[in-house]
Parts: C-alpha cells; sequence; structure tokens
C-alpha cells in the first residue's frame, strides 16, 4: 500500500455535519488504538461516526511487519473521511483517518505525522503507547484516546499520560470486545473516563467537554468526598480507584444537574444532603452480575475444577465456599446449582457451606430474598430452572433448599476478618475497582482464607499478582489459580484492627456482643503478658519478623537504611552469629533449641538472658518462635587469685578462644560470602527469567500481529468469496433468464461469428450446438431479414444499437434489435442480436388503430352533437332569459311580479341541464386547469348557505350550516362547485326533513360532510351514482332532478384535485355525502375571496364605455342592446363580422369592449373576428365570448385567444358583472388616446431588441426614443416633458450604472429602469442603489415591460403612491425575523447558501429554510424582486 494514499474523499457514507464546533487552528486529535478483533470494532466506530466531524483520527493497529497492510482498502467503504497511510512529515487535517504503517511506531509532534523504527527490538512492542506520550504532549486536552479490542496492555501507559494531560480516555465495553485484554488493561490504570459499546463512542466523542487541565484538579476533592463517606456511612473507600471514584462522583453529579467543574457545589450537597450521600456510596458499590456470568469461566468451573474438588474432598468435614462481593446473589447461586450437581453426579455425601458477603446491605437483603424476574431465563437452563426455581408472579423464586446451603453476610472485605479453612474463594471483578495495596491485601487475606490447594476464582481482568509464589494457575484465561506454598500472614492486614488488637467480626445477621467474663479473662491475660511475659518474636523461614511481643527493644534495634523486617539485620553483631545458629538448629532438628545470648542492661544492670528457639507450624508453613529469656542470677562463688604457675595456661586459653574466634569469624565471613553468590545467582535467575518473559512478549506481540494479519486476509476472504458467490449466482440468473426467455438471442464475436445463442433461436435458424464458433453468414435464416449481417457490421462499427422489425416466412412478426456487448472496461467486443416475436402485438395494434379510430369518430360526432345541441338550445333560451331580465325592471306590480318570477324556476333547469353537459365536456377534453391556492372554508360555507336558504324556504326543508375556521389547499372555484353539486343532490331527493353543511377534522385533514333526510340509496347502487346520467328512482327522467350528472362532475373534479369523495347511505333514512381535503399547514394564510371589480374611487364602482355587440339573431341582439344601454353603455350592433369590420375600419370606432357571439354567419365566426379586430386597432382590446357550443376545439380555441367565454343562456347579472370587470382592469383607447404620452427612451445596443421594446410600446400609444449607447443618449437628451429611461446595463463603452450615474449628476430626474440578466442579482442592487426606480429581466415580455413602466411614471407623478410602496415594502420586510433579515442581506450581497450557513454558524438546510420562509412572507416571485422590494424599504426608512 503506497504512503499517502487518500480514498473516499467525499464517500458514500457522508453524513450530517457533527455538532462540534471545531477551531480549525485547535482541532481535536483521536487516537485508536487496537489489536485482535480490532478491524471489526474499528468498522463499527467508522460507520457511527459523521464525515465531517472537525476531528483527525490516528488508527494504530498491530500489525505484521513483514506483509503489506490493507487496512486502507478495507476501512475506506466504512466512512466518508479521507483515508490514509501516514508518512513521515505528513500534516493532520480534520477529517482525516491516518493509519500507521507496518514496522513502525507514529507519533506526532508540531502537528504533522512523523515515523521512526520500533524502540524495542526484543519483547512486546507498544506503538499505541508510543503515539499516545507524543499526543498528550503535543495536543493536551485536546487529545482523545479510544482503546478497542485487542490482547496485551498497549495503551494503558498511554492513556495515563493522555489522562495526566487533561485528554479523554474511552475503552470499549470488555463484555462487548472480541478480545477484552487492552480494554482492562487499561481500565485497571484507573484512566479510563468512559467504558462504552462501539456504537456509543462517536457521540462521546464529539460531545462538548469542559475538562479541567492536569489532574490536580480532580484529585483535590477527592479525600474531601472519602472523609465524608467514612464519616456518615461507616464505609472507608480510601483504597479504592482514584479513577472509579472519580466517574461515580462525576455522574451523580450530572444526575443533580451540574457540570463536572462544579465540585465545590456538589461537597457542599454532600454536607447538607445525607440522602445524596447514601445514593453516592450505593452508586460506588457496583452491582454488576447476572446468573452464570462469562459463559466460558462457569463451562471450565463444571468440567474440570468443580469435579476435583468434589472428588477429592473429606467426606468429614464440609466443602467451604465463600463469594467476596456476591451483589444481588446471582453469582453465589449459580456456583451452589454447580456444585449440588457435582455433588449429585459423584454419589457423595457432602454437606455443602456457601458464604456471601457484600458491602451493600440492600444487596444482601435482596440476595436472601432470592427472587429474580423472568429474564433469568436467557441464561438458567430449563432443567435448572425447573429443580431449584418456583415460578411466582414477580417471577422465580430459589427454592427453600438452595437457599438454605447460602448464608449471607454484610461484610467490608478490607475491614472485616475474612471467613477460614475455605476450600473455594470466588471474588469476580471487584479487585478492578480497587488500588493496588488494596488488591494485594485482599489476596493475600484470599491465601489466608484459603486450605492448602483450595482454588480462587477472579474477573477476567485480575490477577493474583506479578511474581506471587502462594498461588499456581490452573487455567490462565478463566483466571482460576490453586493456593501452594506457605503461609502469608505475614501480609495479612485487617485495616480496622484497634491497638488492642481487637477485630471487627462479619455481620452474620444478629451477633450477640462479648460478656462481661469473657471481656475480664481477656483483660487478665493481656496483663499477665505484659507482666510476666519474655521478649518474643515470631519469624519465617526467611527471618522476617511476622509479629512481636515484649520488651524486644533491649535486645534488637533498627537498622541503618531502607526499613527491614529482617532478624538477623536488627540484632547487634555480637548477638547475630548466635541467633543464627540457634534458628539453624531448630531448624534442622525440628527442635526446641536454647543457647546463652550473653549479656544486656537492665536498669544499667548487666543480666545474663538465654535465646530460646522453637519451631511452630502453622497451616503447612514453618514459623520459628523466639524468646530473650532472662537468666536466673547465680551467687557470685569465691574466686580465688590465680597464681604464677596458671598464667602460662590462661594465656594458652586465651590464645586458642581468639584462634577459635577467628576461625568462627572465617567461617561466618565465607558463609555470608556464599550468601552473596547465592544472591547473585538468584539475580543472575531474575534475569534470565526476564529474558524469557521478554521473548514471550515478542512471541505474544507476533501473535497479535498474525492475528492481525489473519483477520485481514479473512475479511479480503470474505469479500472474494462474497464477489465469487455474486457472480456465480448472476451467471446461473443470466443463463436461466437466457434459457428460459422466448426471445430468440445471438452472441456473435468481433469477427461475427457465433458465441453463444438462446435455445428460441432455432425458430429463426437452423442451428446446432455444434455451429458456436462458426460465422453467422453460414446459417439459413428463416425470416426474411436481408440486411442483417451489414446492421451487424454497422453495429460493431459504430457502438450504436439498431432495430427493425421483419417478417418470417410463415407471417410472423419480429422486433429485431442489435446492440453492441461490451465489456466491464467499456470496450465492444461483438454484437448482440435478439429476436422477439411480435405477432400478436401487430395483431393487436392493428385491431387497437381500428377501434380508435371508431372511437375517435363517435366522439367526434357526440362533441359535433353536444356542440350544435346545446347552440341550437341556447339561443332561444338566451332570447327568453333577456325577456325574463326586462320584464322583471318594465313590470310593475306584485302579480305581475310574481308571474314573471315563476319563469325563473324553468330557466333555471334548463340553464342548469345545459351547463352539466358543459361542465362534464370540460372536465372529459382536459380544459378545466387548477389553481390550487389556502382557501378559508367558512367562506365557502357561508356563500353555499346564502345560494341555498332560497331552495330550502322554497321547499319547507331546513338548511343547517355549521361554521368553520380553517383553511384548506384546493381550488376555490372547484371545490366550491362539488360543494354546489352535493346540496344539489340533497335537495333533490329530500322531500321533508333536514340538510346539514358541515366538517370533521382527521389526522391533518378536513371532511366536508352533507347529511339529507332524503330516500337514501341502496347498497348496490352506491358506486353506481357517480356514473353518468344515472339517476335513482327517476325511471320518468323528471327535469327537475337534473340530468343525472352532478355526481359524476363530483367524482371527477374530486380525482383531479386529489379529494376523495365518499357516501354512506340508508335507504329510508337519508345519504351522507364527504369530501376529503388537506388542511393549509400552519404559517400559509389563506387567500381570500376575490373580487370582481376593483376601482380607484367610488366614480369608478360602475364604469360606462363603448361596446360594439356582434349577434347574428335579431331578438337577441336587440335585447342586449336594450340591456347594455339600460346600464349606460354606448352599444354598435352588426349582424355579422364583415359589418362590424366596416364599422371600425370606415367609421372611426374604437370600442372599449367586444361582445361577440361565436356562431356568426358569413364565414367569419367570433374568434376570427376578434383576432382582426384587434389587429386593425393595434389594441389588446377585451372580448367577451357569447357562445353555446361546449366541443372540445371551440373551448380550447376561446382560451388561446384570451377571451373571456360565457355560455348561452347567460344571466344579466353576470353579464353586467363581467363587463365592469374587463372596462376597470383594461382602460378604454379614448382615454389613452387623450392623455398626454410619455416618452419613453431605450438604450440598448441590440437593434433588434430596440425594435421589439419600440413595437410593443407604440402599440400601447406611447413616443419612444431609441439609441444604441449611452454617450449618443446624452448627446441627444433635451430636458422637459413626462418620460421614462430604459437602459440595457451591459453596454458597451459607458455601461448602465456609469450612465446612471451621470444623468443623475447632470440633475436629471426621469425614472430609470435597468433591464438586467435574469437572476443577477448582484446588477439589480447596484442599479436601485444608483437611483434606478425598478428593474426588468430578460427575456422582457410585454405584460411585464408596459407594467414596470406603469410603475415609474405612476410612481414619478405620484409622490404618495411612491412612498406608499415603500411603507408597503417596509412593512414586507418588517414581517421577518432577525436570522431571516441576516439571511436575506448575505443573499441580496451574492453569497451562496455554504457561505452563509458557515458565517452564521447554522445549517445549509436551515439556511435554506430562511430563504423560503423569506420569498413566502414578502411575496417575491424571484431574488431581484428581492432586491427591489429591499431597497425600496431601506429608501423608505432614509425618508
Amino acid at each position: 500500500m503506497m504512503a499517502g494514499r487518500d480514498l473516499n474523499p467525499a464517500g458514500p457514507h457522508s453524513r450530517q455535519t457533527s455538532p462540534l464546533s471545531v477551531d480549525p487552528d485547535a482541532f481535536p486529535v483521536v487516537g485508536i488504538g487496537a489489536s485482535a478483533g480490532g478491524l471489526d470494532a474499528c468498522r463499527k466506530l467508522l460507520d457511527a461516526l459523521p464525515a465531517s466531524n472537525g476531528m483527525a483520527f490516528i488508527l494504530i493497529q498491530h500489525l505484521d511487519p513483514t506483509h503489506e497492510s490493507m487496512m486502507v482498502n478495507l476501512l475506506a467503504g466504512h466512512t466518508g473521511m479521507a483515508v490514509r497511510q501516514a508518512d513521515d512529515g505528513m500534516t493532520l487535517e480534520p477529517d482525516h483517518l491516518y493509519l500507521i504503517p507496518p514496522g513502525t511506531y507514529l507519533s506526532v509532534q508540531g502537528g504533522a505525522l512523523h515515523l521512526s523504527p520500533p524502540q524495542a527490538r526484543h519483547g512486546a512492542r507498544l506503538p499505541f503507547d508510543f503515539l499516545l506520550h507524543s499526543l498528550a504532549g503535543a495536543y493536551g486536552s485536546r487529545a482523545i484516546c479510544v482503546i478497542l479490542s485487542g490482547t496485551g496492555m498497549d495503551g494503558s501507559l498511554g492513556a495515563r499520560a493522555v489522562k495526566d494531560k487533561g485528554g479523554l480516555v474511552i475503552a470499549q465495553d470488555p463484555t462487548e470486545a472480541a478480545f477484552d485484554g487492552m480494554p482492562r488493561a487499561a481500565m485497571a490504570t484507573g484512566a479510563v473516563d468512559l467504558v462504552l459499546p462501539v456504537a456509543e463512542i462517536p457521540n462521546a466523542i464529539l460531545r462538548p467537554r469542559h475538562r479541567t487541565q492536569g489532574g490536580a484538579a480532580d484529585k483535590d476533592y477527592l479525600p474531601d468526598i472519602i472523609a465524608l463517606l467514612a464519616a456518615k456511612t461507616g464505609q472507608d473507600f480510601a483504597l479504592y480507584k482514584p479513577g472509579t471514584l472519580r466517574r461515580r462522583a462525576e455522574r451523580r453529579m450530572t444526575l443533580a444537574g451540574m457540570e463536572r467543574r462544579s465540585i465545590d457545589r456538589y461537597l457542599d450537597l454532600l454536607r447538607r444532603d445525607d440522602k445524596e450521600l447514601e445514593e453516592l456510596a450505593k452508586d460506588l458499590h457496583i452491582h454488576v452480575t447476572r446468573f452464570f456470568r462469562d459463559q466460558k469461566v462457569f463451562d471450565a468451573l463444571e468440567t474440570t475444577i468443580l469435579p476435583d474438588l468434589v472428588r477429592n474432598h473429606s467426606p468429614d468435614r464440609p466443602l467451604r465456599i465463600w463469594i467476596a462481593g456476591c451483589s444481588t446473589g446471582e453469582e453465589t447461586y449459580s456456583l451452589a446449582m454447580l456444585l449440588l450437581e457435582q455433588i449429585a453426579a459423584a454419589g457423595r455425601d457432602i454437606r455443602l457451606q456457601v458464604f456471601a458477603s457484600d458491602i451493600d446491605p440492600d444487596a444482601v437483603a435482596s440476595a436472601r430474598e432470592g427472587l429474580y424476574p423472568d429474564s433469568i431465563t436467557e441464561a438458567v437452563s430449563p432443567a435448572r430452572l425447573a429443580r431449584f426455581f418456583n415460578k411466582e408472579e414477580r417471577g422465580y423464586r430459589v427454592v427453600p433448599d438452595l437457599r438454605g446451603k447460602v448464608i449471607f453476610a454484610v461484610q467490608d472485605i478490607l475491614a472485616d476478618p475474612p471467613f477460614s479453612r475455605l476450600d473455594l474463594v470466588s471474588c469476580r471483578n471487584l479487585l478492578i475497582y480497587l488500588g493496588p495495596e488494596a488488591q494485594a491485601r485482599i489476596i493475600a487475606l484470599f491465601h489466608f482464607a484459603l486450605r492448602p490447594g483450595g482454588v480462587l476464582l477472579l474477573g477476567s481482568a485480575e490477577t493474583v499478582g506479578s511474581g506471587d509464589d502462594g498461588f499456581a494457575v490452573i487455567a490462565g484465561t478463566e483466571r482460576i489459580y490453586r493456593r501452594i506454598g506457605r503461609s502469608r500472614s505475614s501480609e495479612l492486614r485487617v485495616a480496622n484492627t484497634t491497638d488492642d488488637g481487637a477485630r471487627a467480626a462479619p455481620r452474620l445477621g444478629s451477633i450477640v456482643a462479648p460478656t462481661r467474663p469473657a471481656a475480664l479473662a481477656e483483660l487478665c491475660r493481656r496483663l499477665v503478658i505484659d507482666a510476666f511475659a519474655p521478649a518474643a518474636v515470631l519469624i519465617d523461614r526467611n527471618n522476617a519478623c511476622l509479629y512481636s511481643l515484649g520488651p524486644t527493644d533491649r535486645y534488637l534495634r533498627l537498622a541503618p537504611g531502607h526499613p527491614t523486617h529482617d532478624l538477623l539485620a536488627m540484632a547487634p553483631p555480637a548477638l547475630r552469629a548466635r541467633l543464627r545458629t540457634a534458628i539453624h538448629k531448630a531448624g534442622e532438628g525440628r527442635m526446641r533449641v536454647i543457647l546463652p545470648g550473653g549479656r544486656t542492661q537492665q536498669g544499667g544492670t548487666p543480666a545474663q538472658f538465654n535465646i530460646d528457639v522453637r519451631p511452630v507450624l502453622h497451616d503447612g508453613e514453618t514459623l520459628f518462635l523466639l524468646c530473650f529469656v532472662d537468666a536466673p542470677a547465680l551467687p557470685a562463688a569465691p574466686r580465688a587469685a590465680a597464681g604464677p604457675k596458671d598464667l602460662p595456661r590462661i594465656s594458652e586459653l586465651e590464645q586458642e578462644l581468639e584462634a577459635t574466634r577467628m576461625e568462627l569469624q572465617a567461617a561466618i565471613h565465607n558463609l555470608e560470602r556464599a550468601a552473596d553468590e547465592q544472591k547473585t545467582i538468584h539475580d543472575e535467575a531474575l534475569s534470565i527469567n526476564e529474558e524469557y518473559q521478554s521473548a514471550n512478549e515478542e512471541l505474544l506481540t507476533s501473535k497479535e500481529e498474525l492475528q492481525s494479519l489473519n483477520e485481514e486476509l479473512t475479511a479480503l476472504n470474505g469479500q472474494l468469496q462474497e464477489t465469487l458467490e455474486r457472480q456465480r449466482t448472476t451467471s446461473d440468473d443470466l443463463q436461466n433468464v437466457l434459457y428460459s426467455t422466448d426471445v430468440a438471442t445471438i452472441f456473435l464475436d468481433p469477427s461475427l461469428r457465433i458465441r453463444f445463442f438462446t435455445p428460441a433461436t432455432k425458430a429463426l435458424f437452423q442451428v446446432i450446438p455444434g455451429d458456436v464458433g462458426r460465422p453467422l453468414a453460414d446459417l439459413r435464416s428463416l425470416a426474411a431479414d436481408e440486411t442483417l449481417l451489414a446492421d451487424a457490421q454497422t453495429v460493431l462499427t459504430t457502438a450504436v444499437p439498431k432495430g427493425r422489425e421483419i417478417e418470417g416466412r410463415d407471417g410472423r412478426w419480429f422486433m429485431r434489435r442489435i446492440q453492441p456487448y461490451r465489456t466491464h472496461e467499456g470496450r465492444v467486443e461483438g454484437v448482440v442480436i435478439t429476436f422477439t416475436d411480435t405477432t400478436e402485438r401487430k395483431h393487436a395494434t392493428a385491431a387497437l388503430e381500428a377501434a380508435k379510430h371508431v372511437a375517435e369518430q363517435a366522439s367526434v360526432a357526440k362533441s359535433r352533437f353536444l356542440a350544435a345541441a346545446s347552440h341550437d338550445l341556447r339561443q332561444p333560451l338566451q332570447t327568453l332569459v333577456l325577456l325574463q331580465g326586462l320584464l322583471a325592471k318594465a313590470v310593475q306590480g306584485k302579480p305581475g311580479q310574481d308571474l314573471v318570477a315563476l319563469l325563473d324556476p324553468t330557466l333555471s333547469a334548463m340553464s342548469s341541464m345545459l351547463n352539466t353537459l358543459l361542465d362534464i365536456n370540460q372536465i372529459e377534453t382536459g380544459t378545466v386547469t387548477t389553481q390550487v391556492t389556502s382557501v378559508p372554508v367558512n367562506d365557502v360555507l357561508t356563500r353555499m348557505q346564502q345560494e341555498f336558504t332560497y331552495h330550502a324556504l322554497a321547499q319547507g326543508l331546513v338548511l343547517h350550516v355549521v361554521p368553520c375556521g380553517l383553511s384548506v389547499r384546493t381550488d376555490r372555484r372547484l371545490f366550491e362547485q362539488m360543494i354546489r353539486n352535493l346540496l344539489s343532490n340533497a335537495f333533490k331527493y329530500t322531500r321533508q326533513g333536514r340538510i346539514l353543511l358541515g366538517c370533521r377534522r382527521r389526522a391533518g385533514m378536513l371532511r366536508i360532510e352533507v347529511w339529507d333526510t332524503g330516500i337514501g340509496i341502496a347498497p348496490d347502487e352506491q358506486q353506481a351514482i357517480f356514473e353518468e346520467y344515472h339517476q335513482v328512482d327517476n325511471a320518468a327522467r323528471e327535469r327537475s332532478r337534473g340530468l343525472g350528472l352532478g355526481l359524476s362532475i363530483v367524482r371527477r373534479l374530486g380525482v383531479m384535485l386529489g379529494h376523495p369523495v365518499q357516501v354512506r347511505s340508508e335507504p329510508g333514512r337519508g345519504s351522507v355525502f364527504s369530501i376529503d381535503v388537506a388542511l393549509t399547514p400552519h404559517g400559509c394564510d389563506a387567500l381570500p375571496l376575490p373580487t370582481t371589480v376593483q376601482a380607484d374611487d367610488a366614480d369608478d364602482a360602475r364604469r360606462s364605455g363603448v361596446i360594439l355587440l356582434v349577434e347574428d339573431d335579431p331578438e337577441v341582439r336587440d335585447l342586449l342592446t336594450r340591456v347594455l344601454e339600460g346600464e349606460g353603455h354606448r352599444v354598435i350592433a352588426a349582424p355579422d363580422g364583415s359589418t362590424a369590420l366596416d364599422l371600425v375600419t370606415g367609421g372611426g370606432l374604437r370600442p372599449d369592449l367586444l361582445l361577440v357571439d361565436y356562431n356568426l354567419p358569413g364565414g367569419m365566426d367570433g374568434l376570427q373576428l376578434s383576432a382582426t379586430l384587434r389587429d386593425r386597432l393595434h389594441h389588446h382590446v377585451p372580448a367577451i365570448m357569447l357562445t353555446g357550443d361546449i366541443s372540445t376545439s371551440t373551448l380550447r380555441e376561446i382560451a388561446l385567444l384570451d377571451c373571456v367565454r360565457l355560455h348561452k343562456p347567460v344571466k344579466l347579472p353576470e353579464l353586467s358583472e363581467t363587463i365592469q370587470h374587463l372596462l376597470v382592469s383594461a382602460p378604454s383607447l379614448a382615454r389613452a388616446a387623450d392623455a398626454a404620452s410619455p416618452t419613453i427612451f431605450i438604450i440598448d445596443d441590440d437593434s433588434q431588441v430596440r425594435a421589439a421594446i419600440r413595437a410593443v410600446l407604440e402599440d400601447a400609444g406611447m413616443l419612444v426614443e431609441d439609441h444604441a449607447d449611452a454617450k449618443a443618449f446624452l448627446d441627444a437628451y433635451r430636458p422637459g416633458g413626462e418620460g421614462c429611461v430604459l437602459v440595457d446595463a451591459r453596454l458597451p463603452g459607458m455601461d448602465g450604472l456609469e450612465l446612471l450615474d451621470r444623468f443623475r449628476a447632470a440633475g436629471h430626474r426621469l425614472p430609470t429602469i435597468m433591464i438586467t440578466g435574469h437572476g443577477d442579482v448582484r446588477m439589480v442592487v447596484q442599479a436601485m442603489k444608483a437611483g434606478a426606480v425598478d428593474f426588468i429581466e430578460k427575456p422582457v415580455s410585454r405584460d411585464d415591460l408596459l407594467a414596470s413602466i406603469g410603475r415609474a411614471l405612476e410612481r414619478a407623478r405620484d409622490s404618495s403612491k411612491r412612498l406608499a410602496w415603500h411603507d408597503s415594502a417596509a412593512n414586507s420586510i418588517a414581517g421577518l425575523t432577525e436570522r431571516q433579515r441576516e439571511v436575506m442581506d448575505r443573499v441580496l450581497a451574492g453569497h451562496p447558501s455554504k457561505n452563509i450557513a458557515a458565517d452564521l454558524g447554522i445549517s445549509q438546510r436551515t439556511v435554506e429554510n430562511h430563504r423560503a420562509a423569506v420569498m413566502r412572507k414578502t411575496g417575491a416571485a424571484s431574488l431581484p424582486a428581492l432586491a427591489r422590494l429591499a431597497l425600496a424599504a431601506a429608501a423608505g426608512a432614509q425618508q
């Protein structure tokens, strides 16, 4: 793998940006360490990490130094970060993952990576520790350590360094890790802040942290917490690991709502709140247990340990077991069950005693109850459940027989005496929370409590200590040991031993206090010892003092140098030889030895004493009790003076004594030298042992590297196997597809030789399997296909597919397609020819064409019939409607008015039937368009109530409309028509009772319901009523009930709008029709009801104008003339199109509005006449087309010519309202001609653009001057008169902005409109700031151009309107939030959303949401329009 290779810089795993705000110059660096099993853990970690996280990651994986690493390829697919193999000097960057190369050490310094050869050539290599030390020094509190699956202890020392610098240390949960050695080794140091599953580690490292620098601040508060716990709970946590205490205290602080830095507040809380102190103490009693936890350990116990223990146990004493730290009892009962099963299997009568202790009284109480939840069935087998548990309502309870075997006690293992003479001790996962001193004391305590050969069971991360000779390993992986060697009573210390030697006993329930006689006996014993007992010392075989009694200071002294328990080192030189001799004789002879010790001073008087050494055997270990016994004083015997003859003898004896002394000293010196040699040999043995240990660690490292390499190879092999399997599956699938299809397929090579063919090919070619490899030209085709080879060669050359339809000689048809055969590299290596049988499709197509032709003819005939019938029926109906309207105005008196009113229901019924035919025809032809807006439901309901109240009164029915304050998303006109049709249907079929119109709200939808008490609908007709012309109970086809199209129209409109329509009904009881409509989202305002006529003032409310009426029917023409003249209009009538043209051309008529019948005689219809009149008048005259034709073509032509369509018979109010609307929206030509026309100056370098704009403006009656550049305009311009300047922003030479500056500098005030490119927001802003009153975007439309000029002239004439515009713009901008204004300002400045998100510290999606909200609230249709609005608001604010 090449160093520095970058994979997936923005891969498919890109995720959302993490919430961590990152300073580019101070980003965190995460060191990840893994070994065996680490590849899978790394994949899971990277899968959960966001690609953009602002951190750099360095992965240290133990790799085989002799093989190239494949980790980059294996991990690149699991992250969107850039994955690189580290190179020397490579700069660290955020959102990158760096991998250590094989056979190197990796460090960080100065923001760059540095590679170096391994420091340790022999023994275990620790590359992760090496990285972490450099990481802690370079990044301090920004360093993060993550320890994943692996064996060994790599990372434990570096984690401590990271912790000391204030960094974060996270370890993978050991129960999840494939190999828990590295996580547990790090946890044992106390430096781990968090122990988490891999999936939760990313959230922890991305979470903002508030950590103090270094560890001093963390250490200060622990003594206070320990003191408070000891004072108020009686429990001493001084020997717990500081990391454990710190994590638990910080957890309680978090639960109390405090930050980690608020330690003073938490200490105050602990002093004030005893309950919080108790909760902290309980939290420190970490209860993690379950039945048969760590199944491998229990399997080893069941198969190896416990059978031997039961088999070799003496039947005359009980089998004693102690579970220290039993928690809630699951492990205790698990061991008890196994032992009972083994005793039963061995057929031995052994009494079982199980002791279980824990410091937490609540946990002990729970264990004594023996009640566990149903979830234990996952760990306890059904056989054991049946034998050892009783099922109760709350769970499973331990049977009394098993419960009676266990004695539970509340015990502090560091303070209370242990149980003794034990065969097995289990203490799992307790030592990991204690410091090294406490661990050593507890191990010594277990050694003391166990019988020789007893079994000790520890947790998977715990050991008995290095170099320990008190235990032998039975099963290292399972942490099972056997007690060996001498007793370790010298190391046994009980913390709560008082000065008088009294100890607190384990609290096994209620223990009676010592009686007074026992206390007096103890006092008497101590007084006798103090008064009469000799000075005594208990030592072991190594002369180490274990215990002393009496005035030993008379005979021994403290040795200089390091403190020691060596008896000989504390003895004076004169006494040292005698002590060594006495101890040696007592040890060899296993008997009591008494030797004279010499003299000592007692109270200033010399006294003789003896050395009394007695060997003692205790628990298999040989000890020595050495007493200094005062010798009885002998009476002084009279001593005769030595005579002269005795002097030589005395001298001789003295010389012999001196010689003996010298020989003795020489012997002692030889012994000491021999001891030194033995010590040297021992040191050499230790050195050799260390070398062996180093070799073992090196082998272990090699094993890890091989394990890592094996994992990589396994992963690659798995990928290859998956790829091969997919290829096999694909090949099988392809072969099955090819052989199972009826499509004849031939594969040809570049030489057009057969490579493969499917069985169906035999229907077209006489081919056999032996023809593979032959040229296709050698085969005779059974179809007429002369161009096959030529087409194949063309496709082979051009790589463009070709298709052709060919006919077989048996009359069958085939679609022959030739495709290029492409390899995975994209090369064309042949062609693929397929023959698809299209005979049936060919015949079906022909039949469909014939049927389609028949249907089209029928549809045309139907449309013609409907159009003709509609027109013929509407003409006399129109006459009747007009006559009825005139009669209603002319007839005086109530009887006459009543008679005229009787015509209205009949005319309405006939008109309704014709309109229904029109509606259904419009829906079928697709001319109905929808405009979905937010519609207030109550406006629609109110309008329906007003329309149908008269019908209800006339029929004697009660109409009740329930108001509703909600809004829905729909087309107002079509929505009203649906409800109108449902109400009309209800009134038709309801003879008595009531009709209800109301709404129901359901999960974001609004259901509009129409209830009636009519005749009801049978179940088998409830779907048929929505068919065309279907009516219930109307066999006679009564005209008052319509044509049976109303409900069909409702259903079709519902489908078009997405509003489901439903019906519920019972015959004789009535029906309920409902429409489901989506509610308007919150924040979207509903549009008000449209108004028909808008006027500037009261005088313009009813306008009159010149109307050209063209109608061939004289009666209708005459009646319409009377009606319109009665309303104040000047009407010019014509019977046909030619007459109307003559009036306009010859008579100088300039109408304000055209009212034309569609069907006119003389070969010119109403549409053609309208188009011709508009051309001759050079003005878009509003036109109303009166028609009874409902054909598809007619409706479409009227819509395309922008004419208002009114269907005959048209009612007078509708006609009058339409005329008023058109006259108001389009000022008359007469008024336009009378007004003084302003001059419009066009400045554009494109002559075609100038000509087009001139034509539009002159057609609107304006004066126009055009110029090719800005200089020509300035030279020709003369001030005076009204006008407007249209200038292109991009002009050669002097551009539009410079022109504006010079124009304003010269004092000219003509309004200027800038022509800009589409979406050029920056230019719009500059132009508006330079003084332009408006802008228009290319391409310029006619309506936009005229509207912009009109606004500019109007604001120039009337300053109040300009100010009103500024106020309106300011109000629109004022509705924005502060954040929305910030986004708007940056958008108008031309910044992209990505940069805006970075500037404001929000996501890009949030910026897009704010932009949409700005556009919606301001009503701006584009960014330039928003710029216009913002600048207008700013101008208003300045004014």
